[in-house]
């Protein structure tokens, strides 16, 4: 049995990135064919639990009409991060920690007069992938210009160049089979990297740092299993959050463990580790368990309440294009994966899915292929996840142990993510006016998705946008790979920097990193601020057009985070100099790893690979 047909876009895949890009041609007015073979087995799998961050929550919520699961869904507080909780019963005063509430005071939910807007900006959830994958294969009845070819994979592809593209796809037991015929592809294939290994798209990564990623999604957890003695904190106003209501990061030498929470008592716990500094050649699955087992604090996760269980030994990919000239579009896993940190995997994908998409409509509603658009984004995507790898890669080495490094490499992250802030509004304004279809925009909609066109990446936030997308990605490398290489030259020669928290919240968005001279004489180095109450007189009225302050976020953030690493710069600087000083008048109490040299970027690099002990004895 065989079967062509014939549409304007052929989606290749059905996971939750690929149906999110058949909705939004749907909503487009193009005819669209999505190909992948559902097994039962596929559309019953717990994978992942997930968190919806920056722009996965606006996008899945307005294209996706996954408003109402969404509000259902776990609710997602914050992020909190931790380092030093090996061998702990609880948070404690050698516990460096770090941490963001997100979730917007009531009184700023009620000055919102868009409830719609206020969750489409503001609520984001913590969701199980395979559920809103069933619900957004449901909507698709919903256009009758997408139709679902669910029972085989793709076998071939042959590019047209004036001429539609032809994709064969045949079932697993090849009883039948077929042909799709269309002017547009797009690859959402996952780690299969169908067109990315076709067309030889993959960028090498031969630094040196890789890693592997092991989770399970659990039954049976409920709020019992966090004590509130255990898991509160309590910010200087009084007010109190529970930890366990945000996504939970817990860090060591080499690794991090993440807990995200979910409805109906799940919850997904993984684990990232650096392959070559720990021994992960062993099964991956022993090799979660002897990590989880190290935390005291988690001893309620059991073998028996596993509901799925995976592993990836060698996680990350990057590759250097997502949308291609000769009409062919990259996106999810099929493209660029780097760590689950900050769960920006959907985040990214999506919202790359809409840049694409602006190209393609007006390729086949003008036969106008913008080649400029084209190489913008594959310039600031490409750059985005240069700076997501650059996030994570130094965390993972042994200036993690480095309180001050903890801290500030985190911030920079936050430098990051602050500064889209006025970019995640005018996507969340332009997605809630429109529901993605194009034909719903007014003057003001299409000149805002213009802007949106140029800066909507990490990479382009202004005041980014005012340099080359590959130049904004190597300042944030440096940015990291200069803390690191402080925290090791001070982890080397015996600096010992007390365990400090820095914890934000909507009203206090910023940490006292003015007061990292002084935490030596604090009696707890704490850099968490009060919270800010406007004056009463103040009456609040929040509008979906973005406020001023999110145009100044990147501006203003790049002022501190110059002040908080120039004192990291100088501090590490003067150390060294009365060591090098110590060290000629008592050449025997030299001490460092290094000889005191400091360390060059490729001493960082050595440094961050080192070997480490295997698994079974570093504990």
């Amino acid at each position: 049995m065989s079967q062509t047909v014939r549409a304007d876009v052929c989606v290749i895949g059905a996971g939750v990135v690929g149906l999110h890009n058949a909705l939004q041609y749907a909503r487009r007015g193009f005819s669209v064919v999505i190909v992948d073979e559902l097994t039962e087995h596929v559309k019953s799998a717990y994978k992942v639990g997930e968190s919806l961050l920056i722009f996965s929550n606006p996008f899945l919520r307005t294209i996706g009409e996954l408003d109402q699961e969404l509000s259902e869904a776990f609710p997602k507080r914050g992020v909190w991060f931790a380092y030093g909780l090996e061998g702990k019963e609880t948070f404690d005063a050698d516990v460096t920690e770090w941490g963001f509430q997100h979730a917007i005071p009531e009184r700023w939910k009620d000055a919102i007069e868009d409830k719609k807007f206020e969750r489409t900006m503001f609520g984001d959830c913590q969701i199980v992938r395979p559920e809103l994958e069933a619900v957004l294969r449901d909507r698709l009845k919903r256009f009758e210009k997408i139709t679902l070819i669910d029972c085989g994979l793709v076998r071939d592809v042959e590019l047209g160049e004036d001429s539609d593209h032809v994709v064969t796809w045949r079932s697993k037991d090849d009883s039948i089979g077929g042909t799709v015929r269309a002017r547009w592809l797009v690859d959402c294939s996952g780690r299969a990297r169908l067109l990315v290994k076709r067309f030889g798209h993959d960028v090498p990564l031969t630094d040196g740092f890789s890693t592997s990623a092991v989770w399970g999604q659990f039954s049976g957890c409920t709020d019992a299993f966090f004590d509130e003695t255990l898991w509160n904190f309590e910010f200087p106003d009084g007010d109190v959050v529970r930890r366990d209501l945000d996504t939970v990061h817990l860090w060591g030498d080499g690794y991090w463990i993440w807990l995200i929470r979910l409805a109906k008592d799940r919850i997904s716990v993984g684990v990232s580790l650096h392959r070559t500094r720990l021994d992960v050649d062993r099964n991956l699955r022993k090799v979660f368990w002897e990590i989880i087992r190290r935390y005291p604090m988690l001893h309620w996760i059991q073998e028996e309440d596993v509901l799925d269980f995976r592993a990836y030994r060698d996680v990350q990919f990057i590759s250097d294009t997502y949308v291609s000239p000769d009409r062919y579009i990259i996106v999810g896993d099929a493209s660029s994966i780097i760590d689950a940190y900050y769960s920006q995997g959907i985040s990214l994908s999506l919202s790359t899915s809409w840049h694409c998409a602006n190209i393609a409509e007006r390729d086949l509603r003008e036969g106008v292929l913008d080649t400029a658009y084209i190489g913008h984004v594959n310039n600031a995507v490409l750059a985005d996840w240069r700076i997501m790898r650059s996030v994570v890669k130094f965390k993972y080495g042994p200036a993690i142990a480095d309180s001050r490094f903890f801290i500030l490499d985190h911030w920079i992250d936050y430098l990051v993510f602050g500064a889209v802030t006025g970019g995640r509004w005018g996507i969340a304004r332009w997605l809630c006016r429109t529901d993605g279809y194009t034909s719903n925009e007014t003057p003001d909609l299409a000149d805002l998705r213009v802007r949106l066109s140029r800066r909507l990446f990490l990479s382009q936030s202004p005041p980014f946008n005012l340099f080359h997308p590959a130049r904004v990605a190597s300042f944030f490398e440096r940015l990291h790979e200069g803390a690191a290489r402080r925290a090791i030259w001070r982890l080397d020669h015996g600096v010992s920097l007390p365990a400090t928290t820095g914890a934000m919240r909507a009203d206090a968005p910023l940490p006292a990193l003015w007061r990292l001279p002084f935490l030596r004489f604090r009696r707890r180095a704490d850099l968490t601020m009060k919270a800010i109450r406007e004056p009463s007189f103040i009456h609040l009225k929040v509008s979906s057009k973005p406020p001023a302050v999110t145009k100044a976020a990147g501006v203003f953030l790049l002022v501190v985070t110059g002040w908080a690493l120039g004192y990291d710069i100088v501090d590490t600087a003067m150390r060294r100099a009365f060591h090098g000083a110590r060290g000629l008048i008592y050449p025997a109490t030299r001490r460092g790893g290094n000889g005191g040299k400091g360390g060059s970027a490729e001493d960082v690099a050595r440094e961050t690979t080192r070997t480490e002990p295997p698994l079974s004895q570093a504990s």
